[in-house]
C-alpha cells in the first residue's frame, strides 16, 4: 500500500517551477563496475523538457552515467520544520521532484549551449560578464541531459496532524519556517577596487 498519495503532485508548472528554484541535484545510480549504490549532489539547469547535469570528462562518476546507466535523480526544497504534539506526528512542509531515466551524453555542438544555460541558471550573468570558456575547458567538461519524461513529484504543506486525543494536551505544536537565500555579494580579496557586476545586486 503507498502511503501518503495525497500529496502527489501533477501539476506540471509546480514541478518546473521546484526544478528552476533550486541549485542541487542528487543524481542516485548503481556503478556498473563495482556494483555500488552512489548518491551524488550535483549541480543542473532545467532546460525545456530536460535536465542538463555536466562534470569532469575524467570523472569516474560521469563516465558511470554517461554508459546510460539508469538514474534517480531527486530535487528537494525543505521549506518547515512541522512540530506536532507528539514525535510520531512531527512532520515537515516540502517539495520534491524524482526523475527517472537513462541520460544522453550532448555530442560537442550541443555543448557550448547547454553549458551557457547552466552557467546562468547558476550564477545568472557570469556567461556574458565573464571570461570566455576556453576549448580546453569545454573538452574537459561533459554534459549529460535527463528528460523529463518519467517524474514522481511529492509535496506537503499545512500545519501538524495530530491525534485527536492530543489536541486536547497543554503541548505547542506549529511549524519552524525554513529560508534560503542568496545574501549581498562579498568582493574577493583579490578583486578588491573592482565594482560588483549589476547582476550580482
Amino acid at each position: 500500500m503507498q502511503r501518503h498519495a495525497d500529496r502527489e503532485v501533477h501539476e506540471r508548472l509546480d514541478i518546473e517551477r521546484l526544478l528552476d528554484s533550486q541549485y542541487v541535484a542528487h543524481v542516485g545510480f548503481i556503478d556498473p563496475d563495482i556494483n555500488q549504490p552512489f548518491v551524488i549532489p550535483m549541480g543542473f539547469a532545467r532546460d525545456g523538457n530536460r535536465v542538463l547535469i555536466h562534470g569532469s570528462t575524467g570523472s569516474r562518476i560521469m563516465m558511470s552515467i554517461a554508459k546510460g546507466i539508469d538514474l534517480c535523480v531527486t530535487v528537494t526544497q525543505l521549506n518547515a520544520i512541522v512540530v506536532a504534539r507528539s514525535a510520531f506526528n512531527s512532520s515537515m512542509n516540502y517539495e520534491s521532484v524524482m526523475i527517472f531515466g537513462k541520460a544522453r551524453v550532448l555530442s560537442e555542438d550541443e555543448k557550448l549551449l547547454s553549458l551557457e544555460k547552466i552557467s546562468n541558471k547558476l550564477i545568472p550573468g557570469l556567461w556574458d560578464y565573464g571570461r570566455p570558456m576556453t576549448k580546453k575547458e569545454a573538452a574537459a567538461t561533459l554534459i549529460v541531459e535527463l528528460m523529463l519524461d518519467k517524474v514522481s513529484a511529492k509535496a506537503r504543506a499545512g500545519e501538524p496532524s495530530d491525534d485527536e486525543e492530543d489536541i486536547q494536551l497543554p503541548l505547542w505544536a506549529g511549524i519552524l519556517p525554513l529560508e534560503t537565500s542568496i545574501g549581498p555579494a562579498v568582493t574577493a580579496s583579490n578583486a578588491k577596487g573592482i565594482p560588483i557586476p549589476p547582476h550580482h545586486l
